[in-house]
């Protein structure tokens, strides 16, 4: 069938039927192991073990590859760990001694015997063991694991350091032997703590780490202000029977809001629809309140909301607070990062925060349904674009981390891009989703669809099409293509009106040679690094192409009152059909030369010759 352009369109399919398609996989041990076997490629001494134990350090505890590589304790920086220690993580900034011991198993059914578990709890006693007891346990360590066990000792002697040991299973572990685990940690003289965490929690863990949410946001702690300025009761408790979901809503100190930013960073905003929105006339007006009003910034905020694996109320010291584990802020990102840029005002402050704990293994939950749902409906403070509601789906998300890995920031979420830039530093070329969907937009349809906005690139029937791909060369060709283009048509405004135009017409020339595989490689590698031999004579074609296309524009623009500007005119449907028939005729002075440098270009691209 056609569609409203003229063009020829696949069966339809809407958009709800196309993101189920790319919805997040149901993940297993299978999709573990793809993991590690990336992780083994970049680190050829690893053996799975190694790579298990570096891979959970990196989607749980660290941010930073080289902090989890160095802190594996086995020889060669990862084969194998020592008496039970395969790792050890020494967190100075929450004062934390970390221990985690890994245990891979190709299948879940592996039960974990009673005896490896107890005997990975009795480490949290060894640093108070005497001398003699120490120096024993030491001579049989290896050299990288004992330096480490050796600072655990000093930190948590003379520092106050906690101890948290990880024992990460593939496997199951009963109740009986996590209970007597935990009982024994609890004797230790300092303060410490056991997390056992087995097959189905692993794979919750797998799916954040999917979804970019690296590494897993640790439990967090807000004081539920039940006194102040401020005067209420503390605290309104719901929990559903049915879906097992469980909400609170407290007021909290600003400077405790703050503080979770402080300690998380943007991960706290990784199921959030936007990034950071800047300096907008809402966000201006938070910091107004906060800082000549803070007494009524309750009243003025529609307050905070988050989502949490985990959550529990708790008194300490006769105070109450709400533990939080997994914690999403979903809506008040920008309520959250103004605080944290006022802090010192914060502290003066009082915020409604709405937690909503919601489990991933119940039977009537869509959990990544209901997440967006919640996204959705709670965001509409500042305006939600088309682009904004995708920008979680996994395809958004796949692209994200694929172009990562070959240098390319994508920025799925509206954000400046010096706020992009933070999140990974420099070194990487940034591109905004909504000018990827201009360039796969214009190189598969009617230029119109381009000249009518981005945002419409973002509904049925557009998006489906666009983003109907998992290969990342499908985009990138497509992508660095439309930056040639553009470049052409800098400093031309008429050239501006034209460029889709353009752009539609040599990707029909030049596609199929640069659209996948190695070609694709190298002409990327081309265009990165700018060899001239390759891209000049690109260069060169397109501009002859934009000359063609002002000539095809004055020959049919009209005349008198009648006369199109360029903008109406390169506005027309099917234009690019038009241009195509005016390339062929004689009235094209420009064919020859251009067909002439496109061989030179293909001719330069088959030479080109890069690593892999």
């Amino acid at each position: 069938m056609e569609n409203e352009y003229g063009g020829k369109m696949k069966k339809e399919e809407s958009l709800k039927e196309f993101i189920s398609k790319y919805e997040k996989p149901e993940v297993s041990l299978t999709e573990l192991k793809t993991e590690m076997d990336l992780i083994k490629k970049r680190y050829p001494t690893f053996k799975d073990d190694s790579a298990f134990v570096f891979w959970f350090l990196y989607a749980y505890l660290v941010d930073k590859e080289e902090v989890a590589k160095s802190s594996l304790t086995g020889k060669e920086g990862g084969r194998g760990g020592e008496k039970n220690i395969d790792a050890i993580y020494i967190d100075e900034k929450n004062n934390q001694c970390n221990i985690i011991q890994g245990k891979f198993h190709s299948s879940e059914g592996f039960v974990e015997k009673r005896n490896d578990v107890l005997t990975f709890a009795d480490l949290v006693f060894k640093p108070w063991e005497s001398k003699s007891i120490l120096d024993t346990f030491y001579a049989n360590l290896d050299p990288i694991a004992l330096e480490k066990f050796k600072e655990v000792v000093n930190y948590v002697k003379n520092k106050k350091y906690s101890i948290n040991l990880y024992y990460v299973t593939t496997g199951t572990c009963t109740e009986t032997i996590i209970n007597e685990a935990k009982s024994k940690v609890k004797q230790s003289e300092g303060t410490s703590d056991i997390f056992i965490i087995t097959h189905e929690r692993l794979l919750r863990l797998l799916r954040d780490y999917l979804d970019d949410i690296i590494p897993h946001i640790q439990p967090l702690k807000l004081k539920v202000v039940s006194e102040g300025v401020i005067q209420h009761e503390g605290s309104l408790h719901r929990f559903d029977p049915k879906t097992k979901i469980e909400s609170w809503v407290v007021s909290a100190c600003g400077s405790d809001i703050s503080e979770m930013y402080s300690k998380v960073g943007r991960r706290l905003f990784a199921k959030n629809i936007r990034g950071w929105l800047g300096d907008t006339d809402i966000n201006d007006s938070i910091a107004e309140t906060i800082k000549k009003e803070p007494d009524n910034f309750w009243y003025y905020n529609n307050g905070v909301t988050i989502v949490c694996d985990d959550a529990k109320k708790e008194q300490q010291g006769g105070e109450d607070f709400i533990i939080v584990d997994g914690a999403q802020v979903i809506n008040g990102q920008q309520t959250t990062r103004t605080l944290n840029a006022n802090e010192k005002e914060s502290k003066n402050t009082n915020v409604l925060v709405k937690i909503i704990k919601i489990p991933r293994d119940v039977a009537e939950i869509d959990y990544d349904k209901l997440i967006n749902s919640i996204v959705r409906a709670t965001n509409w403070q500042n305006y939600i674009s088309p682009s904004d509601l995708v920008s979680n789906d996994y395809i958004q998300v796949f692209l994200q981390k694929e172009l990562r890995k070959v240098g390319y920031q994508y920025i799925r979420k509206k954000s400046s891009r010096l706020e992009a830039r933070t999140d990974l530093g420099q070194g990487y070329y940034q591109i905004d989703k909504r000018e990827m969907a201009q360039a796969v937009a214009a190189c598969l349809f009617d230029p119109v669809i381009v000249r009518k906005g981005k945002e419409g690139l973002f509904e049925d029937p557009y998006y489906i099409k666009i983003f109907d791909s998992k290969n990342i060369s499908f985009y990138l060709s497509k992508w660095r293509l439309m930056k040639e283009v553009q470049y052409a048509a800098k400093g031309y405004p008429q050239r501006a009106y034209a460029k889709w135009v353009v752009l539609s017409f040599i990707w029909n020339q030049i596609g199929k040679d640069i659209n996948s595989g190695y070609s694709e490689k190298k002409f990327r590698y081309a265009c990165e690094r700018r060899i001239l031999k390759v891209k000049s004579p690109l260069n060169k074609s397109i501009d002859f192409i934009f000359k063609s296309a002002l000539k095809f524009y004055r020959l049919n623009r009209g005349e008198g009152e009648e006369a199109k500007t360029e903008s109406d005119f390169f506005q027309r449907i099917n234009l690019n059909t038009e241009f195509v028939k005016f390339w062929e005729s004689s009235e094209n002075p420009y064919k020859r030369k251009v067909n002439g440098y496109i061989n030179k270009f293909k001719d330069a691209l088959d030479e080109l010759d890069i690593e892999g």
